[in-house]
């Protein structure tokens, strides 16, 4: 079983920074920004060697900032792997890998010492969501099961 908080924890305090793209640069994963289908936000791939992140050059700032979190998670959680490839041949479920890519963008991207416990659990997600410029999905994610 993988546990993300820690592995985003241990990547935050070795790389000193929540920051997707230098965290990417560490891990020797290239990161492109192309002209994509309007449906698709992003996706990570595995070519021999080389690892790559394609993220949709037509998303606004804050969006590419959260489809890299989540594809970098696929690129830390599931590097051995095209999630491709996962979603088209293997048992896996695909909801199961996207959750842990989710997961993964949420520790990531929403630090939350930055609040007091107080704050935390007297604000709304939409809220949460708005202070940390994250998708409210993110919030969920990051505090699905967490007695605040």
């Amino acid at each position: 079983m993988i546990n993300i908080r820690t592995r985003v924890k241990h990547l935050i305090q070795k790389y000193r920074t929540n920051d997707p793209a230098i965290i990417a640069a560490h891990l020797n994963i290239k990161i492109s920004y192309e002209d994509l289908d309007v449906n698709t936000k992003g996706f990570y791939i595995k070519l021999v060697t080389n690892k790559f992140i394609v993220i949709n050059q037509n998303l606004n700032e804050t969006e590419k900032r959260v489809v890299l979190a989540h594809e970098l998670g696929h690129a830390v959680l599931h590097n051995n792997k095209t999630t491709c490839f996962i979603r088209e041949y293997t048992l896996f479920p695909r909801g199961k890998i996207e959750a842990e890519a989710n997961k993964f963008a949420a520790e990531l991207l929403i630090n939350e010492t930055e609040l007091d416990k107080l704050t935390l659990s007297e604000i709304c997600t939409n809220q949460l969501a708005s202070y940390y410029g994250v998708p409210e999905q993110l919030i969920i994610y990051k505090f699905k099961g967490v007695k605040l």
